[in-house]
């Protein structure tokens, strides 16, 4: 097999090679066109507003007699199908398409039309090689793969209004986790959409035993439909805010900010502002709600100073035991959950150190 260097040609390209039937989009070792209309969307969302896209691979033969060059798409074929389907008018931009929504290939200005045409796709082609060949590439490459997460897999199963959310909120505060919520390497494997959705799981049923399986069905449980979104993106954007602007910066890269801690101090102050349900803290054990949550924030970002020396410390005060000990075990069971959640709620009441 001659295998060329990486290539750049511009979708015009592919469009013309489709149009002649010098392009290939489902040889035999390719799933078949099951795309959904908000994947197809956001493909083309991404192309129109500049960002790169993976490479394909073709496998390409040369007819000496017609002097033609023949191109299989062995990886890639979803969004070459999605990318020629748009350019021939065959489907609208939806909801994930917020700047073009509504439009099709037709409906956008000389100028993004122009921009679409001239984008350029990177091709890797493998030059008269057997589908024995192509298997080992496809073997090689999966070899080197990182096997995907609970996030990761999530990201490419769900594809509706609240995965969206989930997605935009998680990009949204980047400059949060970068205080020392998530390392890039978390964000780069989408834990911060995980971080995120459990956000939303505490607006919406209170604190809970956590995990990735709980996340999971909460995700099937919104798959039709996020009446709440609203309200609910509304609240989470409020707490971050005060967790990114007032609270973290004075602690920032400290054990109190990593993710664990960082999920019982946005539940405190969720439950300060907006009042949560009990969930599987129970009524009987529930704080009560803080009044006055900005004017108190002082003497939080204090209490959480505290905090983080307790958790630096060999020897926790006697009356956070608890606390030290929780923060240091498993911190996704309620009974953790429980009680770092009582003792944030208190910080926001009075001074720990007294």
């Amino acid at each position: 097999m001659d295998q060329s260097s990486p290539e750049h040609y511009p979708i015009a390209d592919f469009i013309k090679w489709h149009a002649q039937k010098e392009l290939e989009l489902n040889p035999s070792f390719q799933r078949g066109p099951v795309w959904t209309d908000p994947a197809k969307s956001y493909l083309i969302d991404t192309i129109l507003q500049g960002y790169p896209i993976p490479k394909v691979l073709m496998r390409t033969h040369i007819e000496r007699s017609s002097h033609r060059i023949f191109r299989e798409v062995v990886d890639g074929q979803q969004r070459l199908r999605t990318i020629i389907d748009f350019a021939a008018d065959k489907f609208k931009l939806g909801a994930r398409s917020k700047e073009f929504r509504g439009l099709n290939y037709s409906s956008l200005s000389h100028e993004m039309q122009d921009r679409f045409l001239a984008y350029k796709i990177t091709a890797e082609q493998l030059i008269n090689a057997t589908d024995t060949d192509v298997l080992e590439v496809f073997a090689r490459i999966n070899s080197y793969t990182v096997p995907v997460n609970a996030a990761e897999l999530r990201n490419a199963t769900y594809d509706n209004e609240f995965s969206w959310s989930v997605q935009e909120l998680s990009r949204k505060w980047t400059d949060l986790w970068d205080l020392g919520v998530l390392t890039k390497r978390d964000q780069v494997r989408m834990l911060g959409h995980s971080l995120v959705a459990e956000m939303y799981w505490i607006l919406l049923n209170g604190v809970s035993d956590g995990g990735e399986p709980k996340i999971d069905r909460m995700y099937d449980r919104k798959r039709k439909e996020f009446i709440e979104k609203e309200e609910i993106e509304h609240q989470t954007n409020w707490v971050l805010d005060l967790m990114q602007g007032q609270v973290f910066p004075a602690v920032k890269g400290e054990p109190i900010v990593k993710r664990p801690q960082a999920l019982m101090i946005f539940a405190a102050l969720a439950h300060s502002r907006f009042g949560l349900e009990p969930g599987d803290v129970g009524d009987a054990d529930m704080p009560a709600r803080t009044e006055n949550t900005l004017e108190r924030l002082p003497l939080f970002v204090s209490n959480l100073t505290y905090l983080n020396e307790v958790l630096r410390s060999e020897e926790p005060p006697r009356e956070l035991t608890s606390f030290y000990g929780h923060s240091k075990s498993s911190t996704q069971r309620i009974a953790s959950r429980k009680d770092r959640f009582r003792v944030f709620c208190m910080a926001l009441e009075s001074s720990l150190e007294s």
